[in-house]
């Protein structure tokens, strides 16, 4: 397990994010920061957590966000 992985995961534990995009603590604990992605929501969170660890800016992050959802 990395330290991407543990704060993927403590991020999408919190509560209102569990309700909102209907994750299960079974889901939680066996998402990584990689692919496959089961829900778009981790798929975005994992991104942004991978490229801000590697010093990209929300500027630089934003378009591959987009991307994702193709916007």
């Amino acid at each position: 397990m990395s330290k991407r992985d543990d704060m993927l995961r403590e991020i999408l534990s919190d509560p209102e994010i569990m309700q909102k995009y209907d994750l299960r603590p079974v889901d939680i604990e066996k998402v990584l920061c990689k692919p496959p992605y089961s829900k778009k929501v981790i798929e975005v969170m994992a991104t942004m957590i991978i490229e801000m660890d590697n010093n990209r800016t929300p500027r630089q992050i934003y378009p591959i966000i987009k991307n994702i959802y193709k916007i």
